[in-house]
C-alpha cells in the first residue's frame, strides 16, 4: 500500500513511502498567480499540473491508488497579512486536494498535534525553528539513506515524510 505525505503549503513537500521504502521526495511545485501585482504578499500558487505529474511519476498507473494523508491545516484570526498567507494556505490545500480528487485517491487528513506527538515533536519549550530541526532529524533517523533531507532548508521535505510514515504505521 502507497502513501503519501503532504505538508500543504507554498512551501510545503511530499513524501512517497510504499512497502519497499521510500520511493520519492519532493517540494511541492508552484507557478506564479497570474496577474497578481508586484507588490501583493502572495505572488506564487500550488502548480496542479506539475503536482499531478509528480505523484504519477512515483505512483504509476496500473499500481493501486495511494492514500494521500494531508496534514489539518485551518485559520485563525490575524492581522490582514496573516489573512493572506492564511488565504493562501487554504487555496494551496484546495488545490492539492483536487489533485487527490483527479487521481481517485483516498485523502486522510490528520492534525499536526497527531503525528507529531508520534514522534515525540511536541514540546512547548522548544522554539520554533527547534522544532523543524527535530523533525529534520527525526526523518533522517528513520530513512538514512535519503538523499532529499541533506539540506536545513529541507524541514518541509521532513515533515512530509514523517507524515507518510505515520500513516503508514496508522492505516496500512
Amino acid at each position: 500500500m502507497l502513501f503519501v505525505g503532504i505538508d500543504p503549503g507554498l512551501t510545503g513537500a511530499g513524501a512517497v513511502l510504499g512497502p519497499q521504502g521510500l520511493r520519492g521526495v519532493f517540494d511541492l511545485p508552484t507557478m506564479p498567480i497570474p496577474g497578481v501585482g508586484p507588490k501583493a504578499l502572495v505572488q506564487r500558487k500550488i502548480d496542479g499540473r506539475a503536482l499531478l505529474d509528480l505523484l504519477l511519476k512515483t505512483c504509476p498507473a496500473g499500481e493501486a491508488r495511494p492514500t494521500i494523508v494531508i496534514e489539518a491545516v485551518g485559520t485563525m484570526g490575524g492581522a490582514n497579512n496573516a489573512v493572506q498567507t492564511q488565504g493562501s494556505l487554504l487555496r494551496s490545500l484546495g488545490a492539492i486536494e483536487t489533485v487527490a480528487e483527479c487521481l481517485k485517491c483516498k485523502v486522510v487528513y490528520v492534525a499536526p498535534q497527531t503525528w507529531k506527538r508520534s514522534y515525540g515533536l511536541i514540546d512547548p519549550n522548544l522554539k520554533h525553528t527547534a522544532r523543524k530541526t527535530r523533525a529534520l532529524e527525526t526523518a533522517r533517523r528513520c530513512f538514512p539513506s535519503c538523499t532529499d533531507l541533506a539540506r536545513a532548508k529541507d524541514h518541509n521535505r521532513a515533515e512530509a515524510v514523517l507524515l507518510a510514515r505515520y500513516a503508514q504505521m496508522e492505516f496500512a
